[in-house]
This record gives C-alpha cells, structure tokens and sequence, in this order.
C-alpha cells in the first residue's frame, strides 16, 4: 500500500459523542454524562449530536471507516464473482478474506466491528428520537432532525439484520438482531427477522411523513428521497413487488440519469443523478470511504492506494465485453490482470473529490425488476431500455418474463459493479456463488444457494456479555441454512 497526503479532522461534536468509558460490547450511554446532558438540554445540541451521528455514520466511527456505507459497499462487493480481492499481496486483505473464518467468525474483526459501530451509532440515534420532541423548538425543526435519526437508524438496521441472517423470504421467522430503540442499550434477545423488517418499515415510513418539508442543505443528508431510496430496497429484499415498484418510481421520476461522459468522469464529482453523497473539504479525507482508494494500483490519482480489488477477468472480457461501462484497463502492477477505472480521485491534494453514495439508475433498475415479477413486462422493459440507452450499451429485446427479469438483473451487474450490491443480491436471489481459477479468479470456490457463510457470527463478547443472546451456525458444523 501508498500513502500519500493523508488529512483527517476530527468534528469537535464527534471527539464528546464517540468519547465513552463503557466496557459492555454495546455501550450502553452514545456519550458521557455530562455531554448527555449538554446535547439533550436544547435545539442546539441536539443538531450537534445529529452532526456527530452523521459523521460516526461517514466514517465508521473511525474503526476505520470499512464500516461506513461505503465500506460496506467494498465488503458486499468483495463477496460476490465479478471482482475479487487482491491476493498477491498477502496480509492485507483481512477485511476481504473471500468466504474464511475471518469472515464470520465469532472473535473476527469484521463481524465484531461491524456490529459494534453500527450498534453505537443506532445509541445516538436512540437519543435524538426519544429526546427531541421534549425540547422548545418549531415543530417542523423538530420533525426534521428526528426523522433524519429515524433514517439513519433503520438504514443501520438494515445493513445488520443482512449480515447477521438469511433473507427475508426464507428466515422471517428465525433470529434477527436486538432491536435496541432506547439509549440504554441493555442486553436483549434477538428479535425475529420479520420483527426487524417491521422496524425498519415503522422509521423509515415515519420518517418520511417528519421530511416532508425538509430541504436538505446539500445531498450530504437524509432526505424524504433518501427515505424512499431505502424504502425501495427494503422492499425489494422482502419481495413486495408493489411497494418497490411505488418507492422506486418516485426516485427514477426525480432524478435523470447522468450522462454518460459523467458516467466516466470517475464518479467523484455530485451530479444529478446522486440521491446521497459526501462533499470533502480541504479538512478531511475519508480515505477508506474512497471508491477510488480500493481499486487504485497507480490509476486513480487517490492518496491512499490501497490495491486491494479489481476486477475478474471474465467479467472484463466476456460479462463486459462491448460495454461503454466497461471502465477497465491492463493492470498497472500484475500482469494478466485487470485494473478499474470507474472509480478516479478528482484531484490529488485536499479537497479532494466528493464520495458518492447512493445514485438514481439502482432505482430504475429496482423499479423494472418488481415491474417484471409482478407481470408488468412491457413497463419494466421500457425502464431497462431507458438505462441501457442512456449508457449507449446494446438494448435488451427479450419480452418474456422470465428472460426480462433475468436480463435486469445482468444489467444490475453491468451499470452497478463495483457499487455495493453484489452480497446483498446474492442473498435476496437465494444465489450460489462460483469463483473459478479458470475464470480468472485467485480462487476456486464453491458455495451454494443460502451457505451460512454468507451471514456473520455473532460477536462472541456480545454472547459473553449477554445471556439472551443465541448465536448463528457456525458454517464449519452447519454449511447450508436449516429452515
């Protein structure tokens, strides 16, 4: 790896929230007493705390930040057969270890990270929606911060309850995650997945009611469209075909598609077509929040080059072939190889580019797919053609259902690779997954259909700390889901 001109600032909001002297693995105060106390007192602290939240939500609470949304994004990434991870360079691929113990394993790094950040920012979250209402302020100022929590929280939830079960369609009924909606996070026995997904649903419908006149001050921020956004995918995880299509349609009707010169400029720059993303400042680089930082071996101008993924060969030369998306060149380090260019730092000292997030083609996608499993085929056609225009890549003819929605589901992998959606589809699909040497992987591997290696243990010092807590199949004992 290369370090170049690393610069990080720490917000003064962030440095009170995050400092805590508790040693239970899910803290049971988001602050210290006395900042408790400062940031529940008044309109003003409660945006402080807000702001901090946020940034324990960009940053990963600093562990480092692969446990952002965008750090997220890799590891979804990193699980599925279109990239893989860079395995010339041994020891520094922990985090993506493709499928090992390190994976899911109870004591690991990334499952006991993962669950501890997300589990403190949900604390934060908990502050602000059970204290705001009591405090003197405009009504529509209250409504606005607390349904910005409410967002953030189920987003949070969401990304849990994914890595910790099966999809919704199979595990409904089996253990979730501790549905924590108190500051105090005492220990508690995992609610069932239906449970959670009824949470989720709650804050992020309440939530859009609390935004409906919020205009955001920039697109750093959870909005009514951001809402949606998350409403869309929620409801496409549960197979409700009809409220996907609703949510989705609301966000393609909203936001054109960038060009597709925009589409190459290294997504690094907001555009129209970006529903969520980050503007960095002079003061900071979140530099393993970085798109660009992950696949950058000499290519993308990023100050940290991480080589860590790039893409498989057959996804190159045959998934890809004759795609304006296509965005690849010969690897820069190893021969035989691949390197991405999707992904480019905007310029190389500080500020450095924006950070994209969510963007609006995912929803024309999510839109066509719940269109063409509810039978609507001609509609979901017209949508993926309209993708598949504006990129200038071939256009799908196929009509029948069945074909149609599996040329959208290919074109999720063409317009969306690299993004973060790879894990999260393979779970919902109920896919295997086949990495092959021949293909041009490092490694052959072979999993089926809902493997209990595509969830995570749970934390082993959260099942030390708390006798309610019932652990998932270990994956050595247990290899496949057990309805």
């Amino acid at each position: 790896m290369k370090f170049k001109n690393i610069i990080s600032a720490t917000l003064v909001a962030m440095t009170m929230i995050s400092t805590t002297g508790c040693e239970d693995f899910l803290d049971k105060n988001p602050t210290s007493s006395l900042v408790q106390e400062q940031v529940t007192e008044d309109i003003t602290g409660m945006k402080m705390l807000l702001q901090g939240t946020y940034r324990m939500m960009r940053d990963g609470n600093n562990n480092p930040a692969s446990y952002s949304p965008l750090g997220i994004g890799v590891l979804s990434v990193s699980s599925g057969v279109d990239m893989m991870v860079n395995d010339e360079q041994p020891g520094n691929n922990w985090y993506f270890s493709i499928y090992s113990a390190q994976r899911y394993e109870a004591t690991s790094d990334v499952p006991v990270n993962l669950w501890k950040t997300l589990y403190k920012i949900i604390s934060n979250t908990n502050t602000i929606i059970t204290s705001v209402d009591n405090l003197q302020a405009e009504e529509s100022e209250k409504n606005n911060i607390k349904g910005q929590a409410l967002a953030i929280r189920a987003r949070c939830y969401f990304n849990l309850i994914r890595f910790y079960q099966h999809t919704y369609s199979i595990a409904k009924d089996k253990p979730g995650v501790p549905l924590q909606l108190e500051p105090s996070l005492e220990p508690r026995a995992r609610n069932t997945v239906s449970e959670v997904y009824d949470q989720i649903l709650s804050d992020l419908t309440t939530a859009e009611t609390l935004l409906s006149d919020y205009d955001r001050p920039a697109k750093d921020y959870y909005d009514q469209d951001v809402v949606r956004f998350l409403l869309a995918n929620v409801y496409l995880t549960m197979n409700d075909w009809a409220n996907a299509e609703k949510y989705a349609n609301m966000i393609r009707t909203s936001y054109p598609l960038m060009t597709m010169e925009e589409y190459k400029a290294g997504f690094s720059t907001v555009n129209q077509e970006w529903v969520l993303g980050y503007k960095q400042t002079s003061q900071d680089y979140w530099w393993y929040d970085s798109p660009a930082c992950w696949y950058d071996f000499g290519q993308n101008n990023s100050p940290w080059q991480a080589e860590q993924i790039l893409p498989n060969n057959h996804f190159v030369d045959v998934i890809m072939k004759d795609d304006p998306r296509n965005l690849t060149i010969p690897n820069p380090i190893y021969e035989g190889r691949y390197a991405s260019v999707k992904f480019l730092e905007l310029r190389d000292e500080s500020p450095y580019g924006d950070l994209f997030d969510l963007r609006a083609a995912e929803m024309y996608l999510v839109e066509a797919e719940a269109a063409a499993r509810q039978g609507k085929t001609q509609l979901a056609k017209e949508i993926l053609n309209q993708l598949q225009t504006q990129r200038g890549a071939a256009v799908t003819a196929e009509s029948g259902q069945s074909g149609l929605i599996d040329a959208i589901l290919l074109e999720r992998r063409k317009e969306m690779w690299g993004e973060g959606i790879d894990l999260f589809d393979i779970l919902r699909l109920q896919k295997p997954v086949s990495k092959k040497i021949s293909e041009g992987h490092y490694q052959n591997i072979e999993l089926p259909a809902n493997s209990n290696r595509f969830i995570m243990m749970i934390p082993e010092r959260e099942m030390v700390n708390n006798p309610a807590m019932t652990q998932n199949p270990n994956p050595a004992s247990v290899p496949v889901f057990v309805p």
